[in-house]
């Protein structure tokens, strides 16, 4: 055991210590205050705002979208995030994650709670801070319309809606932020609606996008899969009024005006894939075609050698989701093409964990596989 002179003699060694280490802490404070403020004024910034990234709010004006026939605005909405070093550090760049809405829906369900409670900006500064994913900025724009959703196609009808996605909107963000403008380093990734757009659109833009990842992509391998049954089609070519369409109509009229518009059929100005032959449906072949050139499932087998340039390829469904079939599908034919890629089955139906997969597979997906400066 220790003496009491031996445990003094340690206690006063230690103090002594400790009076070193503040002596020095003080003239290291004094010299710092010395310099006056400029070295706190430059590290406070960074503190404050590290675990805060920023939403902005804009309107673009889309000449794709322009004139189109439905008379739908081509000023449109749409929502930045931008991370939380953004302001602070104006000489770097950083890779883009465009976020697309499903049918029904506009650019806000990614920040109004409609995902149980899913705000992406709180989302990203959470993931952010945690040292989860590293710092992007997502871009989210509003394509919904007249029908409810634009369904990400070009139409002489609705308007080009993916030349508004993939040329203008890319450009502009491209331009008015600080990005990293390599295709490597855009992502594109969506829900439903657009997340067959997702699939689409990296197979018609090539050297657009460097990865994709489609949530629950919506209807799709329509040859196995038909869009909408036979009683729909019926009620739908039996319409005589269409001055106020019941909104149970905007689906297949909606197909149909991105996928097959005719501006000179009276009335809806669209073409549908079937008729009535003596009381019977009958598909029409040539208008058929047109919607299967919209289908990602038909599409593939022409554009493998685009989606191969692809750095990676991710989707899911949930296993009670009605589109889990068409989803395998497209699986089983990237497979069977020997494409790259991941997809997921989960717990779930088409909408119940959506900011489940965003926050905890979608975010960290991009944050692994694009390129960062």
């Amino acid at each position: 055991m220790l003496s009491y002179d031996s445990a003094l003699h340690g206690l006063r060694s230690r103090l002594d210590s400790w009076r070193i280490w503040e002596i020095r802490m003080e003239t290291t404070m004094n010299i710092l205050w010395s310099t006056g403020s400029l070295l706190l004024v430059c590290f406070m910034p960074q503190f404050v705002f590290a675990g805060e990234g920023q939403l902005v709010s804009l309107t673009f004006h889309s000449r794709a979208v322009e004139g189109n026939l439905l008379g739908d605005a081509a000023d449109r909405s749409v929502s930045v995030y931008l991370p939380p070093s953004y302001n602070g550090t104006p000489a770097k760049r950083y890779p883009v994650v465009y976020l697309l809405h499903g049918n029904t829906r506009r650019n806000t369900v990614w920040t109004d709670g409609h995902f149980q409670g899913l705000n992406v900006k709180t989302a990203m500064d959470a993931l952010i801070s945690a040292g989860t994913i590293r710092e992007m900025i997502l871009v989210m724009p509003d394509v919904n319309n007249r029908y409810l959703g634009s369904h990400y196609a070009n139409s002489v009808l609705t308007g080009r809606w993916a030349d508004f996605i993939s040329q203008e909107l890319v450009a502009y963000i491209d331009t008015a932020y600080r990005t990293v403008t390599a295709p490597d380093s855009r992502g594109l990734a969506g829900h439903s609606m657009g997340g067959r757009g997702t699939l689409y659109l990296a197979m018609k833009y090539p050297g657009v996008y460097g990865a994709i990842y489609g949530l629950s992509s919506g209807r799709m391998a329509f040859e196995q899969f038909e869009p909408f049954d036979k009683a729909t089609w019926l009620q739908v070519l039996a319409l005589q009024d269409t001055s106020n369409l019941d909104r149970k109509f905007f689906g297949p009229i909606g197909f149909s005006a991105a996928f097959s518009p005719n501006p000179n059929r009276p009335s809806l100005l669209v073409d549908f894939p079937f008729e009535l032959v003596e009381g019977e449906l009958k598909r029409v072949e040539s208008v058929w075609q047109k919607w299967l050139a919209h289908d990602p499932v038909a599409l593939l087998s022409s554009h493998q050698a685009l989606l191969r340039q692809l750095r990676a390829i991710q989707f899911d469904c949930g296993i009670s989701d009605g589109l889990l079939a068409a989803n395998r599908l497209f699986a089983q034919a990237l497979t069977t093409a020997g494409i790259p890629h991941r997809f997921e089955e989960y717990d779930g139906d088409h909408n119940n964990r959506i900011r489940d997969r965003l926050e905890t597979r979608v975010l960290p997906f991009f944050s692994r596989v694009l390129a960062f400066e």
